[in-house]
């Protein structure tokens, strides 16, 4: 008749649409909104599969309650019958999707987890700088106490450790975990973070190099003691840790733009952009560690 016949057209389709939303794959790239539609379409067809069984006094068409006759009662009975047939069919439809999704998400590329890794490093070895740096601002003053002296020199000490995982996570980024280095040596901003990141080693040479020269020297002087830190060698230290935070705290927005290539340019050769950083390395370096081993107080000698 013609409601078998829909009815078995209607079930028919709610079947495709179930097999389409299931179709296996390993990295799905399918649209969401098609599996979704795919999904909404099958509860749309085998809806009726899901109302309650004919004894909860079904819904009849207007035709049926005017005519009254035996032939619609026999009818909407089939209707029913076909209905609760299709309920197994519907219902072992809708188990393989629910059984398979932990399956698609356990296929995960674990290769990537090294990658992962080497970026967290990078992270948080520039989030451990940040903090030596602020801790060493914020202790630095004329007259520190030994004490006070001794965090200095500890949180220069983590600064160093630190800046060295810096360099080591950031170059396996660029060699293996990152874009590649075809496309970071013609990235201008690439250069101007390692330069920034240049600046700040390159200055930080001069506070350890005071820090080491006052340890030594208090050895030397014994019971006598270290003639506190001086108001002018304390004013040189925090205009270089100001410096260094200003170019620390940059770092991140080059890594931002670096990231979604702005200013790439093909053109350019790895190295006029690796100039300015050695440049800024090894002068400021040279600079700032000939300036601490020449420095001199006001006041003559370091001992009291």
């Amino acid at each position: 008749s013609s409601q078998q016949r829909q009815n078995s057209a209607r079930a028919q389709a709610g079947r495709e649409a179930l097999t389409f939303a299931m179709l296996p794959t390993r990295r799905s790239t399918r649209s969401p909104f098609l599996v979704l539609t795919a999904l909404a379409a099958a509860a749309a067809v085998l809806g009726p599969a899901f109302l309650p069984a004919p004894g909860a006094a079904p819904r009849q068409s207007g035709a049926e309650v005017a005519a009254g006759t035996a032939v619609g009662e026999a009818g909407q009975a089939r209707g029913w019958a076909e209905a609760g047939a299709r309920t197994p069919l519907a219902a072992s439809a809708l188990l393989p999707l629910l059984i398979s999704t932990p399956a698609i998400a356990d296929t995960g590329d674990f290769g990537e987890i090294p990658g992962a890794l080497v970026a967290y490093g990078h992270y948080l070895s520039l989030v451990i700088s940040t903090g030596c740096l602020t801790v060493e601002r914020l202790t630095v003053k004329p007259g520190m106490t030994e004490e006070e002296e001794s965090r200095f020199a500890a949180a220069d000490a983590v600064y160093g450790v630190s800046g060295l995982l810096v360099v080591v996570t950031g170059y396996l980024r660029v060699t293996q975990y990152g874009k590649g280095w075809d496309f970071y040596q013609h990235e201008p901003i690439f250069w101007l973070k390692l330069t920034l990141l240049a600046i700040t080693g390159a200055a930080s040479f001069f506070i350890t190099a005071i820090v080491v020269k006052r340890a030594l020297a208090r050895k030397d002087a014994g019971a006598a003691g270290l003639a506190p830190m001086s108001e002018k060698l304390a004013a040189r230290m925090t205009s270089i840790i100001n410096a260094e935070l200003l170019a620390i705290c940059s770092i991140p927005l080059t890594a931002s733009l670096m990231a979604r290539g702005v200013g790439y340019a093909e053109w350019l050769p790895w190295q006029a952009g690796a100039a300015p950083a050695l440049l800024a390395l090894g002068g400021l370096g040279f600079k700032y560690i000939k300036e601490a081993l020449d420095w001199k107080e006001d006041e003559p000698g370091l001992s009291r």
